[in-house]
C-alpha cells in the first residue's frame, strides 16, 4: 500500500471534524474524495501532508509517517499560490532550491516538467501574464519537479470555467497515465470525480467519516454523456444525499 490511514480522528476546539477514519490507497491509484461541505475533506488532505497532527490514529506512507519537508508529498491548492514577482521558471526553481536539488540539474528539470504540462515556451512569463488554467499547470509542474511519491490536490480546478476545467481534467489524466503517481484529489464536483478517478471515497459529516468507497471501472477516455457514466454519477450523488 502507498498510503494507510488508521483510526484518524481530529477536531478544532470542541468540534470533531473527523472520527475514526480508515483508508488505504494503493500505489499509482487515482483517488477522488467527495462529500458535502464541512465533512473534513480538506482537513484530511492536510493531515496526510503532515500540516495538521490528528488527535488520534496514524498516517503511513510506505510504512512510515509521510514528510512534506522531504519532498515525499506534493500539494496543489485551489489557488495556484505562485509568487507573482517570480517568472514561471523562477517559481519552479524556488521549490527545487527549498529541497536542495543540485543547481546543475535545475534547468533540465524545469524544462522537462514544463514540457509535461505544455508550457515550455512560457517559462519567462510572470503569473499575471497567464490565464487561470495556465497558472494551475505551473503549480502542478512546480510540484512534479521534485518528484513526490504522493500528489495531493485540493479542488485545484474549482475556480476555472467549465471549458478550462474539462481541458485540465483531460490533461491531468494524460499526465497520470504516463507518470502513474498516487493522487488524492478532493472535489465537490461529482462529474469531475467520475471522469478522473479509479476510486471515489464518499464522505459523510458531523463528524467526517467514510460512508462508501466506489470503484470506477469505466473505460478511458471517459465519455461524460455515456449512460454508464451518468448512472455512476447518479449513484454517487444518491449516496451523498442519503
Amino acid at each position: 500500500m502507498a498510503l494507510i490511514l488508521r483510526g484518524v480522528t481530529h477536531q478544532f476546539g470542541d468540534a470533531k471534524v473527523l472520527e475514526n477514519l480508515d483508508l488505504q490507497v494503493e500505489e499509482g491509484c487515482f483517488c477522488c474524495v467527495v462529500g458535502p461541505s464541512g465533512c473534513g475533506k480538506s482537513t484530511l488532505l492536510r493531515i496526510i501532508a503532515g500540516l495538521y497532527q490528528p488527535i488520534g490514529g496514524e498516517v503511513l506512507l510506505d510504512d512510515a509517517p509521510p514528510s512534506l519537508e522531504k519532498g515525499e508529498i506534493g500539494f496543489v491548492f485551489q489557488e495556484d499560490a505562485l509568487f507573482p514577482w517570480y517568472t514561471v521558471e523562477q517559481n519552479i526553481k524556488f521549490g527545487l532550491k527549498a529541497r536542495n536539488f543540485d543547481k546543475e540539474m535545475w534547468d533540465d528539470i524545469i524544462q522537462y516538467n514544463l514540457e509535461k504540462v505544455g508550457l515550455a515556451e512560457y517559462k519567462r512569463y510572470y503569473p499575471r501574464q497567464l490565464s487561470g488554467g495556465m497558472k494551475q499547470r505551473v503549480a502542478i509542474a512546480r510540484v512534479l519537479a521534485y518528484n513526490p511519491k504522493l500528489l495531493l490536490m485540493d479542488e485545484p480546478f474549482a475556480s476555472l470555467d467549465s471549458i478550462n476545467r474539462n481541458m485540465l481534467q483531460a490533461d491531468l489524466i494524460d499526465l497520470w497515465s504516463r507518470e502513474k503517481k498516487t493522487i488524492i484529489f478532493v472535489t465537490h464536483n461529482i462529474d469531475e470525480a467520475v471522469f478522473l478517478a479509479e476510486r471515489v471515497v464518499i464522505m459523510g459529516h458531523k463528524p467526517g467519516r467514510i460512508k462508501r468507497i466506489v470503484d470506477i471501472d469505466l473505460p478511458r477516455p471517459r465519455n461524460r454523456t455515456d449512460s454508464n457514466f451518468c448512472r455512476t454519477r447518479r449513484s454517487i450523488l444518491e449516496i451523498i444525499e442519503s
